[in-house]
């Protein structure tokens, strides 16, 4: 697929894959209508898991919070959601993003898995497909900070080929790596 196609498909974005146990999942854009699966969702984390997304207690998502993370761009800002059907009805089991900042070539990515299906390569896939976009969009580079307690995503950056710049007193790990570097690895 070009460049080309990428972008002007990144809002229609989906592709069908496999969790490592060799389950069906489909990896999608992130719709407007999806403000209702984005807050059950949220909802089906554990405090925990909140805590290591959000880097701090959030409650809830308000409807100003689920307009921002459902109406997208696609360029600067890039959602993908990880997605089961469940008795005709689908369901958020992960959620994949990157933000640009100030510098264009840049973004920030964060992931959000339900504890149920952490650890089965979804984080993977949703960064794996989200380097595919940001690639097409330009972008050079991925940073994350991450809690180091978060050990799970810690891998999952690390086998993902990103490295740590440095480690902030306050126990977060920045990491970087290159999105080129990623689709080649």
């Amino acid at each position: 697929m070009g460049d080309r196609d990428m972008l002007s498909g990144a809002r229609k974005y989906c592709v069908d894959a496999r969790m490592l146990d060799g389950a069906a999942i489909r990896i999608r854009a992130i719709r407007p209508d999806d403000q209702e699966r984005l807050l059950e969702h949220f909802r089906g984390l554990s405090e925990q898991s909140v805590y290591f997304r959000f880097m701090g207690v959030k409650r809830d998502l308000s409807p100003p919070d689920l307009k921002r993370l459902t109406e997208l761009d696609f360029k600067s800002h890039v959602g993908l959601a990880a997605t089961v059907t469940e008795d005709g009805r689908e369901r958020f089991i992960g959620v994949g993003r990157y933000i640009c900042g100030s510098d264009p070539h840049r973004a920030e990515v964060a992931f959000a898995i339900l504890d149920e299906f952490q650890g089965r390569g979804i984080g993977t896939l949703l960064l794996e497909h989200l380097s595919l976009i940001a690639d097409a969009n330009g972008i050079a580079e991925f940073e994350a900070d991450v809690l180091g307690d978060n050990r799970q995503m810690l891998e999952v950056f690390a086998h993902s080929g990103f490295e740590s710049r440095r480690s902030l007193d306050s126990g977060v790990v920045h990491l970087y790596s290159s999105t080129s570097k990623m689709l080649k690895g």
